[in-house]
């Protein structure tokens, strides 16, 4: 329910959007604690079952590690864990253009015993935009499969 909810809202902004606010990559931010966060601990198991490789084959966008030393997801579940470890704990930075608009959201996650990063990368709004998309219709699938099983 609040996964559907925090997309009308991002999609109702992304509409209405003004120089001076509503501000859209502020509720894509949002939407992604929103979306990833509720239904991600019911659903890990399953995301864990397709590849990265899969899962970029149907759509969803490429999410290159920043740097050779950062890990490499081993599923699309365990990329989805980076994603969302990094907006839980504030590993979010946005990154503006030349022009001040936000162009790009890094997403890190950091080791909280040893204080090193352990996994960047970078992403363009349209491309979060995107893996947010895939996530939601994915875990809508899922979560319906779920509900047929137990029927």
């Amino acid at each position: 329910m609040i996964m559907e909810r925090s997309m009308e809202n991002l999609r109702f902004i992304e509409k209405h959007k003004m120089n001076n606010g509503p501000y859209e990559v502020t509720q894509l931010v949002n939407t992604f604690l929103g979306a990833l966060a509720h239904p991600w601990e019911e659903l890990k198991a399953e995301f864990g079952k397709k590849s990265v490789k899969d899962a970029e084959k149907e759509g969803w966008p490429k999410v290159e590690r920043e740097l050779p030393t950062d890990v490499e997801p081993k599923n699309l579940g365990d990329l989805i864990r980076l994603m969302r470890n990094a907006m839980a704990h504030g590993g979010i930075t946005l990154l503006p253009d030349g022009d001040c608009e936000i162009e790009e959201i890094q997403f890190a996650n950091v080791d909280p015993r040893s204080g090193n990063r352990t996994w960047s990368t970078k992403l363009t709004i349209r491309d979060a935009s995107v893996f947010l998309d895939k996530f939601v219709e994915a875990a809508k699938t899922l979560k319906q499969a779920k509900q047929e099983r137990r029927e």
